[in-house]
């Protein structure tokens, strides 16, 4: 059915009810309101509704939007009323009563049309893999078990908060956050798409700040001490120098390393198991190299593959291995932090603690944003134990012997 009928004014207001059938007695035809045969008395089973529009002609509507069909006279009746109701405020679309129209708007044939749209975008490179399994995972643990097989037109403000409300209480904020945010880009797009009228008000989340765990120094020296593979005990030094994000160090490759001038380029990532010729903010990164990482990655051996940390087997390093090696080690150094706390947000916080400006952390760490930087600029601790005086200010990094952090050595293969 065209579209444009949507807002048909012209569509007759008074329409009819009729019938395909003949009386099943006598094959005569039915007559009268409600439609009966006059020699036998029998009724339609089933009825259909013709309305007239100067633009496309007659109109036939044989279900209602909930997509069964008219089987009464009175349910043929208080549907007619409907749409004449509709027709008066301006609202009437046909499409809401066309079958494959109806099913195609239930909440579960519809999530599945737009999820195979954003698909579509993580083949093009658009959305990460990442983000798309954690989209899936909503709507089967959540999105699917509360709307099931209601028209995403019947879906009210009322709907939204009732489903905010019933959301596991373990949740944090920002999940319930991210949640709603993927069903709130549904809406938009259905809305943008004209599948629905209005633009329903999401109710508002309010974000708790997460508590940032960084590492000092010398527990990172801990970490790192408890890491046997030599590999993977640089990939982490890499990480905590050049506050790379952990896809970003898995993609690099050689001929991004320019070990004669002190210079990496960040320019590709992995999306899990994914390679992108791309960063999360899309954007090339040129950074100084550290020279603990230069001295390091100097007795590294070299693969024909061309990236710098692979195994022993010449593959990337995989993000699920990064973390297990990380988990084990942090443990035995008696630490708790991620591999992405105790290395990217380290990198950032130490920074912060050293009088580093919040700007030279976010360009040195690739953040188009401010935000995204101003959490670490909160991350002061040192520099807010001036507030005690020179004399109550215990180190918070320990020292070596000569005043220096500590640093580990890095032996090449032997």
């Amino acid at each position: 059915m065209n579209p444009s009928l949507a807002h048909d004014t012209s569509l007759c207001m008074k329409g009819s009810i009729l019938t395909k059938e003949k009386c099943p007695k006598c094959g005569g035809n039915f007559q009268g309101k409600p439609l009966t045969c006059p020699g036998c008395g029998t009724a339609p089973r089933r009825y259909f509704l013709r309305l007239y529009s100067k633009s496309v002609g007659r109109l036939k509507i044989y279900s209602g939007q909930d997509g069964y069909p008219l089987d009464s006279w009175e349910r043929a009746e208080r549907l007619l009323n409907h749409i004449r109701h509709e027709i008066d405020l301006g609202k009437f679309d046909p499409r809401d009563y066309i079958s494959h129209e109806v099913r195609g708007l239930r909440f579960d044939n519809y999530s599945e049309v737009w999820l195979s749209r954003r698909e579509e975008e993580v083949q093009r490179q658009l959305l990460s893999h990442s983000y798309f399994k954690e989209v899936k995972a909503y709507f089967r643990r959540y999105f699917l078990p509360f709307f099931g097989n209601l028209s995403i037109r019947d879906i009210r403000e009322a709907h939204l908060e009732d489903f905010k409300a019933q959301l596991p209480w373990h949740l944090s904020s920002k999940t319930i956050y991210n949640i709603m945010g993927v069903l709130r880009k549904l809406f938009q797009d259905a809305h943008r798409r004209k599948d629905i009228l209005v633009s329903l008000r999401f109710p508002r989340i309010p974000l708790t700040e997460p508590v940032t765990h960084f590492l000092w120094p010398d527990e990172q020296e801990a970490v790192l001490a408890q890491v046997k593979d030599q590999v993977y005990r640089i990939f982490y030094l890499f990480l905590m120098k050049q506050g790379c994000r952990p896809g970003e160090a898995r993609a690099l490759r050689w001929e991004n390393v320019d070990l004669k001038n002190n210079l990496v380029t960040i320019a590709a990532s992995f999306d899990r198991g994914h390679y992108r010729p791309f960063t999360k903010e899309r954007e090339v990164r040129y950074l100084p190299l550290h020279l603990q990482v230069k001295e390091a990655l100097l007795k590294m051996p070299r693969h024909i593959s061309g990236y710098v940390f692979t195994n022993r087997f010449g593959r990337v390093l995989s993000s699920r291995r990064v973390e297990e090696i990380w988990r084990k080690a942090a443990a035995a150094a008696g630490v708790k932090a991620t591999c992405y706390e105790g290395t990217r947000h380290s990198f950032a916080s130490q920074a912060i603690n050293r009088g580093v400006s919040q700007r030279k952390v976010g360009d040195f760490m690739g953040h188009r944003r401010e935000e995204s930087t101003r959490r670490y600029a909160k991350m002061k601790a040192d520099s807010l134990r001036e507030v005690w005086g020179e004399e109550m200010c215990p180190q918070s990094v320990p020292k070596g012997k000569k005043g220096k952090a500590k640093v580990l050595k890095f032996e090449g293969k032997k």
